[in-house]
């Protein structure tokens, strides 16, 4: 049940606002742009992560502290679902329900077990299908706006293979804890002054031996206080750059200085570490040849229009047309049209869900229907496949993929801090209890 209660306690950062108009006997936590979060729905929110966290063996944080935590993330949340909405994200039932069907799979459970689950854990289903909705329109945007410009060079990947941790970063994980004191995109000299004081009671704390997670729950801003502030294993290519040369310096248990960068100080402490041998045995990983066709949407092409032509396009290919001159033609995916849609030998982990799902549902020179993912929508062909050995070229892979991750996430932050700048936030803390 552990993917299930993750992805429950995740969901529950996602409670939709509605529209701004009088709610009677509530009050109002929030404005964001249009719409409000009510006193109610940020309550129920709050008791729900107190549940998680009990679950989770963590003490229970300070209640204020906590419900501004709840309340930071669900106009977050809020403001990236109402620029999903507003440039025209939709997840159609089909997408929705495969999702929920692999959610089931991942807990071993059908659809009907997962809704029992969800019933017995007191939360309503028709709720958890319209989080998880938006949850994926969420993830698409984060992808659409943020991941089309996370580049990795070859010159990238070589130099860190190169450096002194090198092949050995692919070889130990290391799990840390972190903690932002943020600060504004031009602070003052008073307000870097604040937050460096800050962060060294929060260091004294932590170097006393007092809980990070309840420390992280009540002091930090970062994606993951909710969660205690752990980020989880990572090889070092996962780790923040900031980190990457602190990381493997650092004892177990042992707290680091801050580091400062334009979202603010953060702290990190190494929760402990482990080799990552264990996790790569696998000595054969599977390669597809695969080529796409890609239709962007946008204002003059709806879903439909895309979706119609790929059906039109992929007519054609039956008929005998050539596939490489029509994605020459026709594709929006700059880096593989030129190359008549090719994408190359690839492994399914480097590609986003529904991508690597079809692609690997289809037989060689199966050609797939029209599908949709956060980058508009494809067809696919498989051209052949084949089990290569790890070798150094899968470490440069991986090294790759792992690099490209650590520039999403930390685009991520800049652009989410961004976002939440850019709308209107009135928040009422006298109505916080």
């Amino acid at each position: 049940m552990r993917t299930l209660k993750m992805l429950c306690c995740g969901l529950l950062l996602l409670g939709q606002a509605v529209s701004a108009k009088p709610q009677p006997l509530d009050g109002i936590a929030a404005i964001v742009n249009d719409s409000i979060i009510t006193q109610s729905q940020l309550s129920q929110q709050v008791k729900l992560i107190e549940k998680q966290i009990k679950q989770s063996g963590n003490g229970a944080p300070d209640p204020g502290a906590l419900e501004k935590q709840v309340l930071d993330h669900l106009i977050l949340n809020e403001i990236q679902l109402q620029l999903a909405k507003k440039t025209g994200i939709q997840i159609d039932e089909a997408t929705l329900d495969g999702a929920i069907e692999n959610i089931g799979k991942d807990n071993n459970m059908t659809v009907t077990q997962l809704r029992e689950a969800l019933t017995q854990e007191g939360i309503d289903y028709n709720h958890y299908r319209t989080n998880i909705r938006h949850q994926m329109m969420i993830s698409q945007l984060q992808q659409r706006d943020i991941m089309h410009d996370v580049q990795v060079s070859d010159h990238e990947v070589k130099q860190f293979l190169q450096s002194p941790n090198g092949l050995g970063g692919l070889m130990t994980e290391y799990r840390l804890g972190h903690i932002l004191i943020p600060l504004s995109e031009s602070p003052s000299p008073e307000e870097i002054d604040n937050a460096t004081k800050q962060a060294q009671q929060v260091i004294a704390k932590l170097r006393q031996g007092k809980d990070f997670a309840q420390i992280a729950l009540t002091e930090s801003k970062g994606e993951q206080a909710l969660n205690g502030g752990d980020l989880g294993w990572r090889k070092l290519p996962e780790i923040p750059t900031l980190f990457e040369k602190a990381v493997p310096k650092l004892k177990v248990n042992e707290v680091a200085d801050p580091v400062r960068s334009a979202s603010g100080l953060h702290i990190i402490k190494l929760l402990d570490k482990r080799s990552a041998a264990a996790v790569q045995q696998t000595a054969n990983v599977g390669k597809t040849l695969v080529r796409h066709i890609l239709i962007k949407t946008n204002a003059v092409t709806s879903d439909s229009d895309a979706k119609q032509k790929l059906a039109e396009i992929k007519q054609k290919i039956s008929e005998g047309a050539d596939f490489a001159q029509l994605a020459k033609a026709h594709s929006a995916d700059l880096g593989s049209s030129s190359n008549g849609g090719s994408l190359g030998w690839v492994s399914k982990d480097v590609l986003v869900p529904e991508f690597s799902q079809v692609m690997e549902n289809l037989t060689v020179q199966e050609l797939s229907e029209p599908f949709k993912t956060s980058f508009g929508w494809h067809i696919v062909q498989v051209m052949d496949r084949k089990t290569v050995s790890e070798d150094e070229a899968s470490f440069k892979q991986k090294a790759k993929q792992m690099l490209q991750q650590r520039k999403y996430e930390e685009k991520l932050q800049t652009w989410a801090r961004q976002l939440r700048d850019e709308s209107y936030v009135k928040t009422y803390h006298d109505s916080l209890s």
